[in-house]
């Protein structure tokens, strides 16, 4: 088994994919070590600010806090120079001081300012579909998982309020009442915002085949984010293939690549995603491809023609298909494959 992490590069470069190859593996913020000396995590997250030239909160200034002896100790070693602070570096250590204060792990040799600026190729909210501001808020999709990569994402604050206390579970669960009565919320949040948190939490959410094949998938993975069912890779990977231009061209290679048995369905539901999201808005109004995809995946006859197609594809061939899809890169696409073991390694740390 493999899982794929996708990254969107801005203005049709390709995305630097050297943090979606690994890194180090995660460690817990249990206390490190410098020379014979155990140091606190807080000191460590105390230097860097002051590293880059800022000051922790009040509350970890107080004496003898670890912060703030961490914080003390960078200034007298960088009375020079410091690093600048990017709104990348304001939220890589925003996000360690709230993970060391709720005991929490968070590697910071895996999770750096880099990976963090990747995410903001992100400009809308996938929960709200609002724009993001320099408030957004960087949230693990996969809440059990927590701070690794490939578990990451730019939501609102309004939303990363109430992220991490939604699990799959929880999740589901509130789709189901939301669904069972369109008018009224479900805690709080409408039914549309229910199936987009349900898209979401079901790429990184380990699942049955059958399962993760019956979810729409209504917002397109976030930069960098792992999926971990074949079937949804298959299912993004099919729909990007009309998210960037050439794609009559890659449609006929991507039939030709497949099966005899799965050519007719998979032109079925090809087509039929097409033409409805060319049906997406219209004249001022047209989304971006992106968006009018993700939108047509509301579609029921959508949904239908692709369920006929996965059901002839079970996890195995929905790899291999993967593969083979992606051996020719697609014009500000990147798509990186995880090994079995290496992905073992990363969620067992």
């Amino acid at each position: 088994m493999t899982q794929a992490t996708f990254n969107f590069a801005p203005r049709g470069k390709r995305a630097d994919i050297a943090a979606a190859r690994g890194g180090r593996p995660v460690r817990g913020q249990a206390t490190q070590v410098r020379g014979d000396e155990a140091v606190d995590p807080g000191d460590v997250l105390g230097f860097d600010y002051a590293r880059f030239g800022m000051v922790p909160p009040a509350p970890c200034l107080w004496p003898g806090h670890p912060i703030r002896e961490g914080w003390e100790r960078g200034r007298r070693l960088m009375t020079r120079r410091t690093r600048p602070a990017t709104l990348a570096v304001t939220r890589w250590l925003a996000l360690r001081l709230a993970a060391w204060q709720r005991g929490e792990a968070f590697d910071d040799h895996q999770i750096t300012p880099q990976v963090l600026r990747s995410l903001e190729v992100a400009t809308h909210c996938p929960v709200t579909g609002r724009a993001l501001g320099n408030d957004a808020v960087v949230v693990p999709a996969d809440v059990q998982r927590g701070w690794v990569a490939g578990n990451l994402m730019l939501a609102s604050p309004a939303i990363a309020d109430r992220w991490l206390a939604i699990d799959w579970a929880i999740a589901k669960d509130a789709l189901a009442r939301a669904e069972a009565d369109p008018d009224e919320s479900a805690d709080g949040l409408p039914l549309r915002h229910w199936r987009r948190i349900v898209a979401l939490k079901s790429l990184a959410t380990p699942l049955p085949h059958g399962e993760a094949a019956r979810i729409p998938l209504l917002v397109l993975p976030p930069n960098r984010l792992r999926l971990v069912n074949p079937i949804q890779e298959l299912q993004a990977v099919l729909t990007l293939q009309l998210s960037v231009p050439g794609w009559g061209q890659r449609a006929r290679t991507v039939a030709d690549s497949l099966p005899q048995a799965l050519r007719n369905e998979f032109n079925l539901f090809f087509n039929s995603l097409l033409a409805q999201a060319l049906r997406q808005g219209h004249g001022g109004e047209r989304p971006d491809m992106r968006d009018a995809l993700a939108a047509a995946w509301g579609d029921e006859v959508v949904m239908r023609r692709w369920g006929r197609f996965a059901a002839l594809v079970d996890a195995g061939l929905a790899g291999t298909l993967v593969e083979r899809l992606t051996r020719d890169p697609m014009p500000g696409l990147v798509m990186v494959r995880h090994g079995e073991a290496a992905v073992r390694e990363k969620l067992a740390a």
